[in-house]
């Protein structure tokens, strides 16, 4: 009995090692069946969202969870109603777990009991970057088409700032946003698609695609699955790159106790050294809510420091405040921490249609002051404007970069009707 059980496991050996690679029409197949359609409706941007209505990719990667991938210009930052549907399916609610600040990633969720049951889960390749020349598909919904690929391969894969990014030749046309870029030898997932870039100069270039690499987005879904801290999170330093290498080299101190100094470079991350570019540490510092251990090289040497991080507030929690179509938000851009040392409120958005566009308020200028007071505190300001007589007009001093060369900046005056100000919170639906 024991010799015929040796026999029968060397004869299922051979056949276990040879387990068949599903061709690439199979694997394509069965993108139908985890990849779904986005609706996006909004009409108000925070963040430099356009404040616009769209249709878009995504793909499921949790069914227990009801999880969704995207990208973070699809879920958008903004007040939106978002939807969903798998193929031949009617469209669903779906809401905002998590909206990256750094990378073009979100991850929606939809209630598990909705999903098809013959939907798929996409598997990711969480443990590696594709190889360069690596076949693959990208999956969605370009233009008014549904459910359809473009082939190219890997074509490169480089820090191109401010993150790390897939380059392939595998097409995206608007709708192909968030869908998943595909390893045609595996079927496994990659990349996300995020966007498509051609010289305009030259009328003979071609599109290179974009997508998002997998392994930093698996370590923000295990991060969110674990109850921890997914934000996007940075050290007290602005960081400068060399033409032929990507490691981070200290260029300018925020906090001057920090113990970095200017010609640092980075090279570890709580042990972990050989730190690639800034998407690798920020990747590296995700997940790290108390003090992270870092090692610079300087003159030759290595120093280890103890670091605390800043920390982007997360964007389903913030709010703005409207002001006769003015949105005037906190400061949210990366860098804010160098340049914006006064801590002025910022001007978001300007509905179309409003009394705002009519001025020269605009997205991008600064809060200098309301009524010849400054305010640096949403809330202070929401209950000041509040109490202001309903017939009120309201003066605001903007602050805007200068559009003659011999200036930094230049000032306006801009003035407002009072109206009802209200709040704008980005987790709430599209002008609700």
């Amino acid at each position: 009995m024991k010799r015929l059980g040796l026999a029968v496991a060397l004869i299922l050996c051979p056949l276990q090692a040879q387990a068949r690679t599903p061709s690439a029409d199979e694997i394509l197949d069965q993108a139908n069946h985890y990849t779904v359609k986005v609706r996006r409706v909004g009409s108000i941007g925070f963040n430099e969202d356009e404040g616009t209505s769209a249709h878009a990719t995504g793909f499921l990667v949790d069914r227990a969870r009801g999880w969704i991938l995207t990208n973070a210009h699809v879920a958008s930052r903004s007040p939106v109603t978002l939807t969903v549907s798998f193929k031949a399916q009617k469209y669903i609610t779906a809401r905002r777990v998590f909206v990256d600040r750094l990378t073009d990633v979100a991850v929606l969720e939809i209630d598990p009991k909705d999903i098809p049951s013959d939907a798929a889960t996409a598997e990711l390749q969480c443990n590696a970057m594709p190889r360069v020349g690596t076949p693959v598909a990208i999956f969605g919904h370009p233009g008014s088409l549904s459910y359809t690929a473009t082939r190219g391969i890997i074509s490169s894969i480089s820090w191109v700032f401010p993150t790390e990014i897939i380059q392939s030749d595998a097409t995206v046309n608007g709708g192909n946003s968030g869908g998943p870029l595909i390893d045609l030898s595996t079927g496994k997932i990659v990349g996300i698609a995020a966007a498509s870039f051609r010289d305009t100069n030259d009328d003979h270039s071609t599109a290179v695609s974009f997508s998002e690499p997998i392994p930093p987005v698996c370590q923000i879904l295990d991060l969110l699955k674990s109850g921890r801290d997914a934000r996007y999170r940075q050290l007290p330093a602005a960081y400068a790159t060399a033409e032929d290498d990507d490691r981070p080299i200290v260029a300018t101190v925020f906090d001057p106790t920090s113990g970095l100094e200017i010609g640092d470079r980075i090279v570890a991350v709580n042990g972990r050294g050989d730190v690639r570019n800034t998407s690798d540490l920020a990747s590296r510092l995700r997940g790290n809510e108390g003090m992270v251990n870092v090692t610079v090289q300087r003159d030759g040497r290595e120093v280890a420091l103890s670091l605390a991080t800043r920390v982007m507030p997360e964007i389903t929690q913030t709010k703005s405040i409207e002001l006769s179509g003015l949105v005037i938000s906190n400061q949210w851009k990366l860098d804010s921490a160098e340049f914006q040392h006064e801590g002025y409120l910022f001007i978001d958005f300007t509905r179309p249609g409003s009394e705002a566009e009519m001025t020269e308020a605009y997205p991008g200028q600064h809060l200098v002051a309301v009524n010849n007071r400054t305010f640096t505190d949403l809330d202070q300001l929401f209950n000041y404007l509040q109490n202001l007589p309903a017939e009120s007009d309201i003066d605001l001093i903007l602050k805007a970069a200068a559009s003659e060369q011999p200036f930094y900046r230049q000032y306006h005056l801009v003035t407002l009707p009072r109206g009802e100000p209200r709040w704008l919170e980005a987790a709430r639906p599209a002008d609700d």
